[in-house]
């Protein structure tokens, strides 16, 4: 078949379009130039690429020239020789900074974050727990936590992070064997279907050098990014897979781009992808613009998508996919931060020099070197190599002198020590951390690391504010996603009835309506279903339990608005022996105080719990967390009044939950037969 796509023109956009495509190359174009220029002192692309370089255990690399050299007379051939190299000095690089991140990866992220959601007002308390539930699950459903390792693994070597939560459909289109004839192999027929292979949120770590923010942006700042773009290099049939369905992939011929793995790069020291048919994508958002273009083949190729930004929250404000941190703060207008690897690399130098120079020595006081004096016709160049358990007559041994070169002394080992020392506090991954036993007790040892974890609370508070970030965007996506419905028609009068009676006969779970023939149709409304451990209690409040039971979301449930505070307890790497300590200080604390009148230490119990990031439902009495008798009656709101109007009734958020069962409930009965009769 002739290939029927024509070169894309500008000049085919509308004006409005077009004066969107011009802007997003402008900006794009201003975010590459202003982080290609020197940044309070340091060029960010270098500093990167040499990073990238040095991470990775490496000896020393030696500029000296290389030449071929031959020998004629005994019929050697030509082989590559480095001049002035002898092969004995040591050019070893201690692995610091692969050690030191891989530390701070290790400790800072071992769990998915989790958190305390708290609803802005009454009328949202009653979904507080299904909204924390869904956000838990979709960390799970989307193995996340490796993205957020990559995420913390760029963080600290580069200082600076970026990552994006979006939509993710996966589709593909495959051939199910339906006969199959052992004796005639060829004779299998098949039936082709198009099959979801991932429909929901889903993270992905981006690469800083691929990644440029708004230039305006300000460091703890969210609303001062005004947009952003980050770059992707796809193989071409991938390309083709996800954006095949949009009509400017297929009406115009989509050019390679640049395809180098990084724009730019100042430190070429790793090979690019074998892939030869590639394509360069752009992906740019502009919040005050409400703007998402995707550009294919460069920044000057086909705007495949132009299109208003697909998340927003309940009240319609679009937020942008992207959530980024820094490490430490490099300056106070500057969101690109100094990591790891930049706050050790001069103190590394040193170490690196004085270990070489030591070893060395310590070779040379070994492997003494000596002089003598001859005439110079023992061998042909005079030269007398050591080896042993052999000997060599010399014309007179007494004149033979070794160079006695002393050991390396007390002071070259305290200046490792002390570079050591020093790349420890750069870095903040000192001994404790790192695991090396510093006390004796339980007490000791939590006091030691807790010390030691000091000097990482900034990181991890960027961390955590990154998580919050992510954590908004989630729920704006769950609220989007989740209330987007499956309408399946049903024929069969029983099976109406059968489904009118499971979802208690719920407007918002089903449509009436005439068709063009004047014969009435029955769609059922089927929300996405989700395993979550969910009861409703006797004032209609959605709250956790240990049982499973299935939900069926629907858009008035996933209503809610409040604060997300991720814990910083809930990703980190936990310590039995210290958390172990930690509850026995607690409960000898709280034990005696339940021996006393509730009205008496009630909140002082609960503070307790709460200083312990405990939630006081797991640790205290049943009857510790009602509300006294001897409260002031003022602060308790009626359940009538509290409502003002709407109820918070869970039934009015989510339909009817189901336990687990086999597949002969009722559920699975009905489900069944809709998928046969629907049309």
């Amino acid at each position: 078949m002739a290939n029927t796509k024509k070169q894309f023109n500008d000049r085919e956009l509308s004006v409005e379009d077009l004066k969107l495509v011009t802007l997003a190359r402008r900006r794009i174009k201003e975010m590459q130039d202003f982080r290609d220029k020197e940044h309070y002192g340091v060029n960010l692309n270098t500093l990167w690429s040499e990073a990238d370089r040095d991470y990775i255990p490496h000896r020393l690399r030696s500029t000296k020239k290389k030449i071929l050299v031959e020998d004629e007379s005994k019929g050697w051939r030509s082989t590559t020789v480095q001049l002035g190299a002898d092969e004995w000095q040591s050019d070893n690089s201690t692995p610091n900074p692969f050690i030191k991140i891989q530390t701070a990866q290790a400790l800072l992220i071992d769990q998915n974050p989790s958190g305390v959601f708290t609803p802005a007002s009454q009328k949202f308390q009653a979904t507080n727990e299904l909204i924390r539930q869904l956000y838990q699950r979709s960390w799970e459903y989307a193995k996340s936590r490796q993205q957020l390792k990559l995420f913390i693994h760029n963080l600290t070597k580069y200082g600076w992070a970026t990552g994006r939560t979006y939509p993710l459909k996966l589709t593909r289109k495959v051939r199910i064997p339906k006969e199959y004839n052992p004796d005639d192999p060829e004779s299998i027929k098949y039936d082709e279907k198009e099959v979801v292979e991932y429909n929901d949120i889903f993270r992905e770590n981006l690469d800083p050098r691929n990644t440029w923010i708004d230039d305006m942006s300000r460091p703890n700042n969210e609303f001062s990014i005004r947009d952003w773009c980050f770059r992707k290099i796809y193989a071409k049939d991938s390309a083709e897979d996800e954006y095949g369905k949009y009509d400017a992939w297929n009406k115009y011929e989509i050019p390679r781009g640049i395809v180098d793995e990084i724009l730019n790069r100042k430190v070429k020291d790793d090979k690019q992808a074998e892939e030869k048919d590639q394509v360069e994508f752009y992906f740019y958002e502009n919040r005050l613009k409400d703007l998402l273009i995707v550009f294919a083949g460069g920044i000057d190729g086909v705007p495949i998508i132009i299109a208003p930004l697909p998340i927003s929250d309940n009240k319609g404000n679009k937020k942008l996919s992207m959530w980024q941190a820094y490490w430490n703060l490099r300056h106070g207008e500057s969101p690109y931060g100094i990591g790891i690897y930049e706050a050790i690399r001069d103190d590394q130098s040193f170490l690196d020099k004085v270990k070489n120079m030591t070893v060395d020595q310590i070779v040379m006081s070994i492997y003494k070197m000596f002089f003598y004096t001859g005439t110079g016709t023992l061998t042909d160049t005079g030269e007398i190599r050591i080896k042993p358990g052999v000997g060599k007559q010399v014309l007179n041994p007494k004149d033979i002198n070794w160079l006695e070169v002393p050991g390396p002394g007390k002071d070259a080992y305290i200046g490792i020590e002390m570079a050591q020392k020093d790349i420890d506090i750069s870095s903040a991954i000192t001994d404790p951390i790192i695991g090396e036993i510093t006390g004796k007790t339980a007490f000791e040892l939590a006091q030691a690391k807790e010390s030691a974890l000091k000097r990482l609370k900034t990181p991890l508070d960027n961390i955590l504010d990154a998580l919050n970030q992510e954590g908004y965007i989630t729920i704006s996506l769950i609220q989007l996603l989740y209330s987007v419905p499956e309408v399946m028609r049903i024929t069969d009068q029983k099976l109406i009835e059968d489904y009118l009676l499971e979802i208690q006969s719920d407007p918002e779970l089903y449509r009436r309506a005439t068709d063009e023939a004047g014969n009435e149709t029955f769609d059922a409304v089927v929300y996405p279903e989700f395993p979550l451990n969910l009861e409703e209690d006797e004032k209609g409040i959605l709250i956790e339990t240990q049982e499973t039971q299935f939900f069926r979301t629907k858009p008035s449930g996933l209503k809610w608005e409040g604060i997300l505070s991720i814990k910083s307890q809930s990703v980190l790497t936990p310590s039995k022996q210290i958390d172990k300590a930690l509850d026995l200080e607690m409960y000898n604390m709280i034990i005696p105080l339940i021996a006393q009148p509730p009205q008496l230490y009630n909140k002082v119990a609960k503070n307790i719990c709460k200083l312990y990031d405990k939630d006081p439902r797991d640790i205290l009495p049943d009857f510790w967390l009602v509300p006294t008798v001897n409260a002031p009656q003022e602060l308790i709101i009626p359940q009538e009044q509290a409502g003002q109007g709407s109820s918070t009734g869970a039934q009015q958020f989510v339909s009817q939950p189901t336990k687990p069962q086999g597949p002969t409930g009722t559920g699975p009965s009905i489900t069944s037969g809709i998928a046969k009769l629907t049309r």
